[in-house]
């Protein structure tokens, strides 16, 4: 499909190249200390293009220091050896490049590394550690670390991202002690740490008794600035021989309170309404769209909360609130003190809610806040006006 008829916008996926939007400074941050031997913390709720940053800043990072990166991911690590397995993967494939070459120059290399259990499969080859019942998965993490730390001695940069850290904490209590004392021992690698559930993060790198306090520079994202979003989403529609205009644009910043995935969601939905320009009313149609596509998702999301977890979800869909236990919020949400803090705390946990220091209390996710505010009664055969979209 060429460039005229393809959408212009992406989503759901970490995105690269011309659908990438700036985080400039941000990337040049971290590929600064990826280089010289310092470790980052990288703070990011869900969406805000936490991981899209990590492969701009790994790709730059290579092309410019020819630095070796080894890229993990630890969302689907339930366990030790599966941290092991992930870690030894991103060091021998991403970070020394051992994968590349002849079946019998990989099987060679791959020795160094005790339990390593190569196989070349379709889809290229798989690293398995195995499993004796005498294991150290510890020992098994640290010791692909050191092969890339010892990599740094020809010069060259080297660095270990650990994305979605945050699954440590609920891994194993110790973990976080570990890599801290792999933060001590190898100096040479600089560790980026990212995760996407921020007061988890907190909790492990800034709060009282943090294990891992002072151990690295924070870097936290936070939605890209109108100055940037709104020409970007104007570009990308007249690379498609469109034009959406930029009070359009704004209201899709808006509605989409900046946050890069749900911008970029709404840009989709707008593209496909096929208007040679995109007005205003281009948008709330779109939005109208999405709301009754998505319905089903977001109805079950809202009927897994209890009642009183509804009731404040309701409460704060309506606008954002700075004191939700003031006698005027607790009246207009029905609920008690007492159990409008539980809700609070669960909902927080679980990140339907958020605080906002400028401001107050909102829902997390401005498509359910939406869905909330106009989309109720679409499973009973309502219609959402699109001029209620404001």
């Amino acid at each position: 499909m060429n460039q005229a008829t393809s959408n212009p916008f992406a989503f759901g996926s970490p995105v690269s190249g011309e659908y990438f939007d700036d985080r400039t400074e941000e990337t040049r941050f971290l590929v600064r200390r990826m280089t010289a031997h310092q470790n980052v913390v990288i703070l990011s709720p869900r969406r805000y293009g936490k991981t899209s940053l990590l492969l701009r800043a790994t790709e730059q990072a290579r092309a410019q220091q020819r630095a070796r990166v080894a890229l993990v991911s630890l969302l689907r690590c339930s366990s030790r050896h599966e941290v092991a397995e992930e870690v030894t993967r991103a060091v021998v494939d991403g970070g020394l490049g051992w994968l590349a070459g002849t079946t019998e120059q990989v099987m060679e290399k791959m020795r160094q590394i005790p339990r390593a259990i190569p196989s070349l499969e379709r889809d290229g080859w798989k690293i398995n550690l195995a499993v004796t019942g005498n294991e150290d998965f510890l020992a098994d993490i640290r010791h692909p670390i050191e092969l890339l730390a010892d990599s740094a001695r020809d010069g060259q940069p080297v660095c270990l991202i650990l994305d979605e850290f945050q699954q440590v904490a609920e891994i194993d209590e110790h973990l976080a002690a570990f890599f801290k004392t792999v933060c001590d021992d190898l100096p040479r690698v600089s560790i980026v740490f990212a995760g996407s559930r921020r007061h988890m993060m907190e909790r492990l790198f800034s709060g009282t008794g943090a294990t891992l306090k002072n151990v690295a520079e924070t870097l936290s994202l936070e939605v890209i600035p109108p100055k940037d979003m709104v020409p970007f989403l104007i570009e990308r529609m007249k690379a498609c021989d469109r034009e959406l205009t930029e009070p359009s644009a704004r209201l899709i910043y808006r509605l989409m309170r900046g946050i890069p995935h749900f911008v970029q969601m709404l840009g989709v939905a707008v593209y496909d309404q096929d208007q040679s320009i995109s007005d205003e009313d281009t948008v709330r149609q779109a939005v109208v769209e999405m709301l009754t596509r998505q319905r089903a998702d977001l109805a079950s999301r809202y009927e897994s909360l209890t009642l009183n977890q509804r009731k404040l979800v309701r409460l704060l869909a309506k606008g954002p609130v700075r004191d939700l236990f003031s006698q005027q919020s607790l009246m207009r949400a029905s609920l008690a003190k007492a159990s409008a803090t539980r809700s609070r705390d669960i909902l927080a946990e679980s990140e339907y809610i958020e605080f906002d220091g400028a401001a107050g209390w909102r829902v997390s996710d401005p498509l359910l806040e939406l869905w909330l505010r106009h989309g109720l009664g679409l499973d009973l055969g309502s219609a959402i006006d699109p001029a209620s979209i404001t």
